[in-house]
């Protein structure tokens, strides 16, 4: 290679660098988003002290061999979690994890350059007029599609099983190229390939392609093209053979590993996989085949989650979209046809193969063919995929151009595919930087999908929005009236809104659907307590704490029904209960203090309150309830400094006139008159008719006049 050749080499590797992170780069700055609190805020393995706990349970922190797993066996992109824990000083960043996930984005983009590289025959005609390997890798690096597994930490899985699988077909092509270190290449072609699934499951897929490349190969670059003398090649089948063996060792593997359990899935996570009738299930997952092959054709539609009603099932021949897969067989069944063509080029059909042939074994895993999985449509799992999809494109441009001989046209195309491609992606990963934007934006393009109607009316319900998020919540039921989360948010919406008795309805039906709900029984006991109904009340409370032993605020709740019912020593142990299970639940603490203060207990008082300090030290509730502990002992100076900082805590639009009125009254006692009567002047200004402050600030004017 002569300097000028290695200096456009490396601008062209600059180039990719740049334009594979160009689009995601606003999203480093997000948050933890959907699935990444379930897969990293909230997986133990992340930030345990054992290194080895993610090689025993799955990718969400179950084990693995548990009945309710997901057998999700992906141990090494949950060690990578851990690692990014680690790096970042035992913290969890969202924008560490998402820096690391552009990298690996980058760095496979590399490896697919390479890849294409090594699928083209650098020797053959036909493909002179631009450097497709190249343009393919720029299309991969772009692509809409993967914004999802870029921007979202759990798509890591799908990034780094395709940086491994990449690295597993170059070594095994390193294999087919040498003789002397032949089997070396093969063995570490089968060892990243055990690696790329233990990053996720679908990297076993490269030892498929593997053979197809193998057998591709033989068949368009050997002198005799005969299928009887490529199959006669010892080499060719020796290689094969051992990746067969391989292939059926690593799987037994696997299943061992699941402990021989397939995973278990609920309809709705997958309704076509769960029909008895043939037609719906063949029908339906053929036309969710059409959709993948549409979303990278052309991604205009992206969304988070595809479930619940996002793809409704075909259950007749009337149903139009039915014409979409027999399109799309149709095509594939001409496009085989039109390679089969003896006309076409040697280079040109091998790229269609590979092209297709990668696509559609790398897409396998997902297919519902072998086994049921737990989705109907993942934007993540086409980035293998894609890889072969990206090279079909390049290879039909470069065919349009040979036809044309529009080269400026054919080129400005190009420019232009690559263009939007760049926007769009970046454009839809503004999405992911935030749960808010992210389940709003599912709305336009999944409005039959409950789940994504639920999520979205969660994110608007947490800024406030609660008309909007209540309609949201009530479609989701309508879309689906099993929805039992959702009842249970809409019980807790009118509930809020003092709407009691329809929130007493909601609350119910979404007990009747799953009665062992603790959430939706404690929300009933609130309501009901609301109401009056003190009774039944508790009755929903020991209910909530059957089904859930360790619920703290249940027992919080409970405490203060006690507390209405006059039960002030059953409330005292609810409220301990509370703070043994949560000693951070600063509201039970609260309530502790103030209760052992307004039946004078003292001295029980003076045991707890070092406690609650250790654990809720800046919780101003906390403070002003210990400072009127202190207060009542005549402890002046101690009683003023948590005042002090109850009061600086609260901040001023939280701060109420009675603590403005009780620091007031330490201060009358204390004989500090002038602070007194500040305090006393802060409690009326900011409620003009707290009558004791006004009687105290009287009380004070009689005093100091004599």
């Amino acid at each position: 290679m002569t300097n000028s050749e290695k200096v456009v080499s490396f601008s062209k590797l600059l180039f990719l660098v740049f334009i594979s992170s160009f689009p995601f780069l606003t999203n480093l700055k997000g948050d933890f988003v959907f699935d990444d609190s379930e897969a990293v805020v909230k997986n133990k393995d992340v930030f345990s002290n054992s290194w080895k706990d993610c090689f025993f349970n799955d990718f969400w922190g179950t084990n693995i061999r548990s009945n309710v797993s997901h057998k999700s066996y992906r141990p090494l992109t949950v060690l990578s979690f851990r690692l990014n824990y680690f790096w970042n000083n035992n913290q969890l960043s969202a924008s560490s994890f998402k820096v690391t996930n552009l990298l690996c984005h980058t760095l496979c983009c590399i490896l697919v350059w390479l890849t294409y590289r090594e699928l083209m025959n650098p020797h053959s005609s036909g493909l002179k007029y631009f450097d497709l390997s190249y343009y393919s890798a720029l299309l991969f690096a772009v692509h809409p599609v993967h914004v999802e597994a870029v921007s979202g930490i759990v798509g890591r899985a799908d990034i780094l099983s395709g940086i491994s699988f990449n690295v597993a077909f170059l070594l095994y092509s390193k294999c087919i190229c040498s003789k002397k270190t032949s089997y070396l290449y093969l063995l570490l072609s089968i060892a990243f390939t055990i690696i790329s699934m233990l990053f996720k499951e679908n990297g076993v897929t490269v030892l498929g392609f593997c053979i197809c490349y193998d057998f591709v190969k033989k068949m368009t670059t050997s002198k005799n093209k005969d299928i009887n003398y490529i199959l006669t090649d010892t080499m060719f089948l020796l290689r094969v053979s051992i990746v067969l063996i391989s292939l059926l060792f690593i799987l037994y593997g696997r299943w061992i590993i699941m402990d021989g359990s397939k995973p278990v899935f609920k309809e709705i996570d997958n309704p076509a996989a769960f029909q008895d009738n043939l037609f719906i299930k063949i029908t339906t997952h053929s036309y969710i085949y059409f959709l993948n092959g549409l979303l990278l054709i052309w991604p205009q539609w992206l969304c988070y989650d595809w479930s619940m009603g996002c793809v409704p099932l075909i259950k007749s021949v009337s149903d139009y979209r039915i014409i979409f897969p027999i399109l799309m067989y149709t095509f594939a069944v001409l496009l085989m046809f039109s390679i089969s063509k003896k006309q076409n080029g040697n280079t040109t059909k091998r790229l269609l193969i590979l092209g297709s042939t990668l696509t559609v074994i790398s897409f396998l895993p997902a297919a519902n063919v072998f086994y049921p999985v737990g989705f109907v449509i993942a934007e993540r799992i086409l980035y293998i995929p894609s890889i072969g999809y990206c090279l079909l494109i390049s290879v039909g441009l470069h065919k349009l151009l040979v036809k044309t001989r529009k080269y400026n046209i054919v080129f400005i195309l190009s420019i232009l595919l690559i263009i939007n491609y760049t926007l769009r992606s970046k454009e839809k990963s503004r999405d992911w930087l935030n749960e808010y934007q992210l389940f709003t934006s599912g709305l336009a393009v999944c409005p039959l999908n409950a789940k994504v109607n639920y999520n979205a009316a969660k994110v608007l319900d947490a800024r406030s929005k609660t008309k909007t998020a209540l309609s949201l919540y009530l479609e989701a039921i309508r879309l689906y009236p099993e929805y039992y989360q959702a009842m249970n948010n809409v019980g807790n919406l009118l509930k809020d809104q003092e709407r009691y008795a329809e929130a007493e309805i909601y609350l119910k039906s979404a007990i009747k659907i799953k009665e062992d709900n603790p959430t939706a029984w404690m929300n009933l006991g609130i309501v009901l307590a609301k109401t009056g109904h003190y009774k039944e009340s508790e009755g929903a409370y020991l209910t909530a704490i059957r089904y859930r032993n360790k619920y703290p605020h249940c027992y919080y709740n409970l405490g203060n029904l006690y507390l209405e019912m006059g039960k002030t020593e059953d409330a005292l142990q609810s409220w301990l209960q509370t703070v043994n299970l949560n000693p951070k639940h600063f509201l039970a603490w609260t309530n502790l203090i103030a209760l052992l203060d307004n039946t004078d207990q003292l001295d029980k008082a003076m045991e707890l309150i070092p406690k609650a300090l250790a654990e809720v030290p800046d919780a101003p509730s906390v403070n002003f309830a210990v400072a009127n502990i202190f207060g009542k002992l005549d402890r002046f100076q101690e009683s003023e400094k948590y005042f002090t900082r109850a009061i600086n805590s609260f901040g001023k639009r939280n701060v109420q006139a009675i603590h403005y009125a009780n620091l007031g009254v330490l201060y009358h006692r204390w004989k500090k008159y002038n602070k007194a009567e500040a305090m006393y002047k802060n409690a009326l200004k900011l409620d003009p008719n707290f009558e004791s402050a006004s009687r105290n600030l009287k009380n004070l004017y009689k005093l100091t006049r004599h």
